[in-house]
């Protein structure tokens, strides 16, 4: 992984710190495009709301990793790789 400009850092601070403001114990977190997730949830009966969160493609990972090594929540089965919305579920 490339080392990260210092604007980089603040970006990915920033959208960390929306996400902490939001985030319960209960939540699972992932990244997944806005309609392919909302599908998936219908296709899987799935009735909670997710909460979406605007994010650029190439910091996503590093978000969702953060999450889930750091403050123990547990991925969604639904998370891919390099999509531009992080959402808890």
């Amino acid at each position: 992984m490339a080392a990260l400009q210092p604007h980089q850092v603040k970006e990915i601070n920033e959208l960390i710190e929306k996400i902490e403001k939001a985030v319960k114990a209960k939540h699972e977190i992932g990244a997944q495009s806005k309609p392919v997730l909302k599908s998936l949830l219908v296709a899987n009966k799935i009735k909670k709301p997710p909460l979406f969160f605007k994010s650029r493609r190439e910091y996503s990972d590093q978000v969702i990793s953060y999450f889930v090594n750091e403050k123990k929540l547990k991925q969604n089965k639904f998370h891919r790789n390099g999509q531009e919305f992080i959402f808890l579920l």
